[in-house]
């Protein structure tokens, strides 16, 4: 008797983990097939993309000498713009100008072409100048900061590697953006001069080259690089406090100078909205040559008026 018990217990343990097993052989294998089809969808749409023409554009033009130029000035103005999205913007901005001034001017082929395209390319520099430098005003706001932690890095045995991620991890942005580009760089495995002397290239102020270059010159050179950096970071605080009160002091010149500029633009649509053709005698030869004299003579007033008031410590 006690022996059947046990035999019947052991059929019953038996049937139990079977059917427990089946039943986790079923919900592995839902979950197996749910996987594949989450694969294949993603395989598709990356072999989708990968063969698309628009795709293959971009990279073909990514991976040339000028598409790196594009990238690294987009990159330099803080636009996450593909090279090929931003050459469209800039294509679709001069078809759409042109049939503006076509529309709103009167002006015909070429000259809607040809004064889009000037409208295109000088907003064009001019918006990535803009971007750059304010870009660069706020990275050398947190310069100081940075320095101050690099020091604290380089004092407590640090490399300059492990500095830079350390700045990349705690710095928010949009410095923060610069060092984990760096930091991704160095992880890659480029050197950290390489990395330096690009960052030195792409930027354009003077603040963010003195630092790269004091790093440079420091790691070659040799010495103490903890007191370089704060010595660096006490420089900067105090040519900002300068740079602010010499702005503060010629903020009204530098508005003066963009309303002399933009003022005849604006009279001369105001007057061909009002009297149609008002603008059609400026396109005949002597009307080309009186418009060169006038926007040579306004081009050297902006210039001289901004050159006054553009002044940095």
């Amino acid at each position: 008797m006690p022996e059947h018990s046990l035999f019947l217990l052991v059929v019953f343990a038996a049937a139990a983990f079977g059917l427990y097993g089946v039943m986790e052989l079923v919900h592995a294998r839902r979950g197996m097939n749910a996987l594949n089809r989450k694969l294949t969808e993603l395989h598709t749409e990356d072999a989708r993309a990968r063969s698309s023409a628009y795709r293959r554009l971009s990279l073909r033009l990514g991976a040339s000498e000028y598409g790196r130029s594009w990238a690294d000035r987009l990159s330099a103005a803080h636009i996450k713009l593909s090279p090929l999205n931003w050459l469209l913007l800039l294509w679709g901005s001069w078809i759409m100008i042109s049939f503006l001034i076509a529309s709103l001017l009167d002006l015909g082929f070429p000259y809607n072409l040809l004064i889009a395209y000037l409208v295109t390319n000088l907003g064009s520099k001019q918006l990535l100048k803009s971007r750059q430098q304010k870009f660069g005003e706020q990275i050398n706001r947190q310069l100081p900061e940075i320095c101050r932690m690099m020091s604290s890095c380089v004092r407590a045995g640090m490399s300059i590697q492990q500095g830079i991620d350390m700045v990349a991890q705690e710095i928010k942005p949009p410095a923060g953006f610069l060092f984990q580009t760096m930091s991704r760089e160095l992880k890659m495995g480029t050197g950290v001069g390489d990395v330096l002397e690009r960052v030195h290239d792409r930027f354009t102020s003077k603040d963010i080259r003195l630092l790269t270059q004091t790093i440079i010159v420091q790691r070659q050179a040799g010495g103490n690089l903890g007191a370089a950096l704060d010595h660096l970071a006490r420089t900067l605080e105090e040519r900002e406090r300068v740079n602010r009160e010499i702005s503060n002091q010629t903020a009204e010149s530098r508005y003066i100078a963009f309303t002399l500029a933009l003022m005849p633009v604006f009279l001369v649509f105001v007057f061909n909205t009002i009297f149609k053709g008002f603008i059609t005698p400026i396109f005949t030869l002597p009307g080309m040559i009186l418009l060169a004299v006038v926007i040579v003579l306004m081009l050297i007033g902006f210039l001289l008026i901004s050159k006054v008031s553009r002044i940095k410590a």
